[in-house]
């Protein structure tokens, strides 16, 4: 507990780092107004730029002795440290090694960093692999934008700041609004509450499902190998997320009732989404294709990676480049849209990553191929043949809205024609 004087003492900031003669030694950190600003470390007297390598420490005296205690290796984390010392010093904030009082409702302070961590740990033992990386970017976007220090003193402003912060980085609104209520699920975890006013959340636009055409499709299959072709029908006429192909078993396939099931596997290790398990019907005509195909397997998957030609110990696992096999099959093709531009990063050595700028009618880069569309276009022909609480168990949707924005498919047959023969047509001929 910090119990020093803080009118006549106050707690500071040094950084142990190697000074030029190769010793190690202690820094302070320069004060700017009236907190420490770990990126400026004082060295002979000048101030001077903080740089890894050395862990910073809280630094206060205490009955006349010096006291110290390592606090991290960030100027986050030493900022954090500090700011909660120095509340618990001056009784703003309780201690956590305080016993609380029977029958109180104060809860120790908690920091936004170590708050989202703890979040992040509950997410990672509760959820999904997914859902912890998308709900760890969110939060990882959400920290620089928050200006408090504690999570139990955020508050409705400060949710709006968020929202704020995601229009003038010009983000989806959708985007905006899952960030943000991330941040609420994480503030919740920890037992305290943010009330929002009606009208809070603005509303969204709901996104056109986008769908590969016939020709694209009958394109595409063309361009693939005879392996690469059973992959990407799977995908067609099953409605299976990547993660759900990757981790496809043999035993998963029913030959006898035409079904593919999505089931829980322990090695590797995969959960379904929601924890759902389901089956779906598909045409005997790509069972016999996978019959055939399980014939001259060794693997317990269905589409194991391929093997490495010069790492031997690479390949028969879980595939995870499934998605950029669909990008250069397109380009093959000749479908990609030719528009898309940008750079991505290749990592030259440990040490040395490069920028490489393409467009995508000349690179594997097309924004309009990617694996979830093969699943919307599943659903675009399935919803007429399964009806809607049928599409609904076949694509594993928990809430029927999910599946309802399939609905402006159906109808489709004949339209074009009745029209042209209306009565409303004939007036402007």
């Amino acid at each position: 507990m910090y119990t020093m004087d803080t009118k006549s003492h106050r707690i500071n900031l040094t950084q142990k780092r190697k000074a030029e003669t190769g010793q190690w030694q202690f820094y302070p950190v320069q004060w700017k107004g009236n907190k420490p600003d770990p990126r400026l470390i004082l060295i002979d007297g000048e101030p001077g730029s903080w740089k890894g390598g050395g862990a910073f420490f809280l630094d206060w005296r205490e009955g006349g002795k010096r006291t110290r205690k390592k606090v991290g290796m960030s100027p986050r984390e030493a900022l954090d440290a500090w700011r909660n010392a120095t509340g618990v010093a001056n009784g703003s904030i309780p201690d956590d090694e305080d016993e609380a009082t029977e029958g109180s409702t104060d809860t120790p302070g908690v920091s936004i960093a170590a708050g989202i961590k703890q979040y992040l740990k509950a997410v990672e033992a509760t959820k999904g692999i997914g859902t912890h990386r998308s709900y760890k970017a969110c939060l990882t976007w959400a920290e620089p934008h928050i200006t408090k220090h504690l999570v139990n003193r955020l508050n409705r402003n400060d949710l709006l700041g968020l929202f704020a912060a995601g229009r003038e980085e010009e983000l989806n609104q959708k985007t905006i609004n899952k960030r943000v209520t991330v941040v609420l699920n994480m503030v919740r975890h920890h037992d305290h509450d943010i009330k929002l006013k009606r009208g809070d959340w603005p509303k969204t636009t709901e996104k056109k499902v986008e769908v590969y055409t016939d020709e694209e499709i009958g394109k595409f299959f063309v361009a693939c190998t005879e392996d690469e072709r059973l992959l990407f029908e799977l995908f067609l006429c099953s409605g299976f997320r990547d993660r759900e192909v990757s981790h496809l078993y043999w035993s998963d396939i029913d030959y006898r009732f035409s079904r593919i099931s999505v089931t829980a596997k322990t090695q590797p290790k995969y959960t379904p989404k929601s924890y759902e398990m389901r089956s779906v019907d598909v045409p005997r005509s790509l069972l016999d294709k996978l019959k055939a195909r399980q014939k001259n397997s060794r693997s317990l998957l269905v589409f194991p990676s391929a093997p490495h030609p010069t790492r031997k110990s690479y390949g028969g696992g879980v595939d995870a480049h499934m998605l950029e096999k669909c990008k250069e099959i397109a380009l093959r093709a000749g479908l990609n849209c030719g528009h898309c531009e940008g750079t991505y990063t290749i990592k030259r050595s440990k040490t040395r990553k490069e920028k490489v700028p393409y467009r995508c009618n000349t690179h594997p880069r097309c924004e309009h191929w990617y694996l979830h569309k093969w699943r919307h276009t599943y659903a675009s022909h399935m919803i007429g043949v399964l009806g809607l609480k049928g599409l609904q168990l076949a694509m594993g949707h928990k809430d029927i809205a999910t599946t309802s924005k399939y609905l402006h498919f159906l109808g489709g047959d004949g339209i074009k024609e009745k029209v042209e023969a209306s009565e409303l047509a004939k007036l402007i001929r």
